[in-house]
């Protein structure tokens, strides 16, 4: 279920110009989330794999001539890791296949789409439990289960690690300890930012 597609967007998502595909619904309760409109129903469309891919490939020129491809973000993309595998068998190899995701999914979920990924960007909020759970509203078990997997499997190169400054939540002292946190993993490209905090 597509809410969103954003097209022409540069080294935002993901290497060269991508497509941001927002993909309808997410387990997570965010106290400051930016984008809603994904718990909305109705305000969505639903299309098959093949329809999806069909309507992305209308950049398929500007995909294969900067390294770019699609990104799935939302929401959690990973709710539809069945569909993205069946879309990215419509594109050839040199398109990237990229996600946006909290990771707070089943591990079979991750391991189920991991191999026909390009890269993942990782929204981890805290390594903290007790802030993770304040600000999301559920528990991290699954993201830190799936971290430990991406590790164990060797896959860090493959996961760039987003950790926000979130107002009222978390400190730049702590935000600091979930990076150390994060390397001590084996992950090396961290975006460390400053989240916004709109209305």
């Amino acid at each position: 279920m597509v809410q969103t597609i954003n097209r022409h967007r540069f080294v935002i998502d993901g290497k060269g110009i991508t497509t941001l595909v927002g993909l309808y619904g997410c387990p997570l309760q965010c106290k400051y989330c930016i984008n809603r409109d994904v718990l909305s129903s109705g305000r969505f469309r639903e299309l098959t794999p093949e329809k999806l891919a069909q309507t992305l490939m209308i950049d398929f020129c500007y995909f294969i001539a900067t390294g770019g491809g699609v990104t799935f973000g939302g929401g959690e993309s990973l709710l539809y890791a069945e569909a993205i595998r069946e879309i990215k068998a419509f594109f050839p190899p040199a398109v990237c296949i990229n996600v946006e995701t909290s990771l707070n999914v089943p591990t079979e979920v991750l391991e189920s789409v991991v191999d026909c990924l390009d890269s993942l960007i990782i929204d981890v909020k805290s390594m903290n439990p007790e802030i993770y759970r304040r600000y999301t509203g559920i528990s991290p078990e699954k993201t830190y289960q799936n971290l430990k997997w991406l590790c164990e499997h060797k896959l860090q190169s493959k996961c760039r690690i987003r950790i926000p400054i979130i107002p009222e939540f978390t400190t730049e002292q702590e935000v600091q300890q979930t990076r150390e946190g994060i390397e001590a993993m084996g992950f090396e490209d961290i975006d460390v930012f400053q989240y916004k905090v709109f209305g």
